[in-house]
C-alpha cells in the first residue's frame, strides 16, 4: 500500500503558485514520509512536477538555517545550473499550501540511469557506454568546481532522448538536494563514483567492468599516473566502507 492510499481528496489537490492556473493530476511519481512528488500538465506550460513537504518543527527549524530541503533543492539546483550540468531549474520559490511547502519545476521526460542498466544486466551496448562517459564528466565538472553530490544515484539521473536539435541523450540530475561544497577535488570524485557504484552492488545488478572503466577514465582524465593511484587505494577504501559500515574502523 502506498502513502497517497492514505491521501484524502483535499491533501491531493494542489494550490498552486499562480492561482489563476488550472491543472489536470496525472499521477504521482514518488513519496516518501509524506514527502511527494507529483506529476501535473498546466496548459500553456506543458509537463511540471510538483515537490511537497509537510510542515513541521523540523522543517521550521532547518529553514531558520537555510538548510531545509526545499531550500537545498533550489541552492543545488543553482550550482548545477552554474557549472554546466542539466537539471531542472525551479520555475517559483518555494512557496506555501495549506500544509505543505511547494517547489514547481519543468518535467524531464525519459528513463533513470538505472532504468537503463536493468534493462540490459551484466551487459554493454552504445546507450550505456554513453552513459558511463557523461556521469564521469558530471562527477569532474562537479569536482573542478569544489562541489559534491552526496546523494548521487542512477535513479535520480534522467536519459534524455536525442531529438532534432540534440543528436546524443542528454543526462539530467534530477535531485540536487545533496549538492555540497567540497575542499578536495579527489575526495569528491572518489564520494560521487562510490554513490553510482553502490545501488546496483546492492541491488545485485551486474554492472560490467567496461562500464566502471570508462566512467573512472572520463572522470580522472586529467590526473597523473601517481594521483591515479593515490585516487583507486581512496576509491577501494571507500567502497569497502560503504559495504561493510559495521566492519570497517
Amino acid at each position: 500500500m502506498k502513502l497517497s492510499d492514505f491521501h484524502s481528496e483535499e491533501s491531493s489537490y494542489f494550490k498552486l503558485f499562480d492561482d489563476g492556473a488550472t491543472y489536470t493530476k496525472i499521477r504521482c511519481l514518488k513519496e516518501e514520509d509524506l514527502r511527494s512528488v507529483w506529476l501535473i500538465d498546466i496548459p500553456g506550460r506543458g509537463l511540471t512536477t510538483i515537490k511537497r513537504w509537510p510542515i513541521n518543527w523540523k522543517l521550521r527549524w532547518k529553514s531558520f538555517f537555510k538548510q531545509s530541503q526545499p531550500q537545498r533543492q533550489i541552492s543545488g539546483a543553482w550550482k548545477l545550473l552554474a557549472v554546466g550540468v542539466n537539471t531542472p531549474q525551479p520555475v517559483t520559490p518555494v512557496y506555501r499550501s495549506n500544509h505543505y511547502f511547494q517547489l514547481e519545476m519543468p518535467f524531464i521526460e525519459g528513463s533513470t540511469a538505472f532504468e537503463a542498466l536493468k534493462r540490459n544486466p551484466g551487459s554493454s551496448d552504445a546507450e550505456l557506454y554513453h552513459i558511463a562517459r557523461e556521469l564521469g564528466s558530471i562527477v569532474r565538472r562537479l569536482a573542478m568546481s569544489h562541489l559534491r553530490h552526496r546523494d548521487l544515484k542512477l535513479e535520480n539521473v534522467v536519459v534524455k532522448s536525442a531529438n532534432a536539435s540534440q543528436t546524443q541523450p542528454t543526462l539530467w540530475l534530477i535531485d540536487p538536494v545533496g549538492i555540497r561544497f567540497c575542499v578536495s577535488p579527489l575526495q569528491a570524485i572518489v564520494c560521487m563514483l562510490d554513490r553510482l557504484a553502490i545501488q546496483p552492488i546492492n541491488e545485485s545488478i551486474p554492472l560490467p567492468l567496461s562500464l566502471c572503466i570508462i566512467c573512472i577514465r572520463s572522470a580522472t582524465q586529467f590526473y597523473s599516473s601517481k594521483k591515479r593511484r593515490l585516487f583507486f587505494r581512496m576509491l577501494r577504501k571507500q567502497l569497502n566502507k560503504s559495504l561493510h559500515p559495521m566492519g570497517t574502523k
